[in-house]
């Protein structure tokens, strides 16, 4: 079951070095201190590599959550890049 969201907490976040336009968005769960990450591989042109029960319709992906209460644009934007490195979508160059 999809969990069900503050209509007005939700950031859009990503990732555009290295020739890479990748976007995703988080929202907050109402009443619980999580925000939910969801990226549409398809939209973006990536390979998937989530199991299909993370998949909720019109959001795409569920990718990880944060859990903290009050989330700052770069704080979610630094996880959603560190999630990128993890799998491998994105190489940071040295």
């Amino acid at each position: 079951m999809k969990p069900v969201y503050e209509s007005n907490q939700h950031f859009h976040l990503g990732y555009y070095e290295n020739s890479k336009d990748i976007e995703a968005i988080a929202y907050k769960i109402i009443d619980e201190d999580v925000w939910d990450v969801y990226l549409d591989f398809n939209e973006q042109n990536l390979s998937n590599t989530e199991p299909r029960s993370n998949y909720v319709k019109n959001f795409g992906y569920k990718i990880f959550s944060i859990h903290v209460d009050d989330l700052s644009y770069e704080t979610a934007n630094k996880e959603f890049e560190k999630w990128l490195l993890q799998k491998g979508l994105i190489h940071k160059e040295i």
